[in-house]
């Protein structure tokens, strides 16, 4: 879904540290960041055949169409006020205002997916330019949608980190079918990313439906993209976080599948460029 640029719906904005990414260029692990949350995701709308990712931990970030959307107040309190979307772009600069702290590294521009509103978050992040708010911006995205060179060639002024959520089949983000399909996308995605000087890397939630032969053939895939110093595409490995118990017993990695799981990976990839991501900020307890 496309909307005009000047507008966009949200679902929350507030400022945490980057809980994810591990070791690896591109990441921002540990970080003070303002978090814009973008309200609505195309996988879990059936783009790849399925209603999404079973382990999503933001699925209220899914609807395309939030009436409202959260902000908080004042940097790292958690004490939040609302407004109605779609919020225009002035609005979301002066909540952006608001959470400037002196530790503050860095924007984070997340989901939902924000590549469905892709006009508005260029716009967004252009104004921030703009406005004199200088601060490195970094993407998460799931990679299935692919710019155009136009949007690209902007994306290439404005943002300096991206990290791409990579689906293992596992996951459920895609019929069996169209599995490659998704990850070949998300693949040229990040392949085009490092072509245009941003610093990306792959992010891949395992679980314990995980197949070690779809490691070895993603991490193989993987090994084959890089940066001009010569630098592998990093791989950032993070078993799936859950809380309803049940889940937790069925869909939890062991010890022994993650080692299983690393080892494979490292057949193709440099240990420079693999990493073990959790997500931090869950067992912290933090946004």
């Amino acid at each position: 879904m496309n909307y005009e640029s000047s507008v966009g719906y949200l679902l929350e904005v507030f400022s945490s540290f980057q809980g994810e990414g591990g070791t690896v260029r591109g990441s921002c692990f540990g970080k003070k960041q303002i978090f814009i949350r973008f309200a609505g995701c195309n996988i879990a709308h059936k783009q790849f055949g399925t209603s999404g990712c079973f382990f999503c931990d933001t699925p209220e970030a899914q609807s395309f169409e939030a009436k409202k959307y959260q902000y908080e107040k004042t940097p790292s309190t958690q004490i939040f006020s609302s407004g109605s979307n779609p919020i225009e772009k002035k609005h979301l600069l002066r909540i952006v205002n608001s959470l400037i702290s002196t530790d503050l590294h860095s924007i984070s521009f997340t989901g939902g997916e924000p590549l469905c509103q892709l006009s508005f978050l260029l716009d967004g992040a252009t104004a921030l330019k703009k406005n004199k708010i200088i601060y490195p911006l970094y993407l998460e995205t799931n990679g299935s949608i692919l710019p155009n060179e136009s949007q690209l060639s902007s994306m290439s002024n404005l943002f300096t980190y991206c990290c791409c959520d990579l689906k293992d089949k596992s996951s459920y983000a895609a019929e069996k079918t169209q599995w490659k399909k998704l990850v070949q996308t998300e693949l040229t995605f990040i392949k085009t990313m490092i072509s245009i000087n941003i610093l990306t890397f792959a992010k891949l939630v395992v679980t314990s439906e995980t197949k070690v032969h779809d490691i070895e053939w993603l991490a193989q895939k993987l090994s084959k993209i890089r940066y001009s110093d010569g630098y592998t595409v990093g791989l950032a490995i993070q078993p799936v976080y859950l809380t309803q118990q049940k889940r937790v017993k069925k869909y939890s990695v062991s010890h022994e599948q993650l080692n299983r799981i690393f080892s494979a990976a490292a057949q193709f990839l440099p240990l420079e460029s693999l990493t073990l991501s959790i997500q931090a900020h869950k067992f912290l307890d933090l946004l």
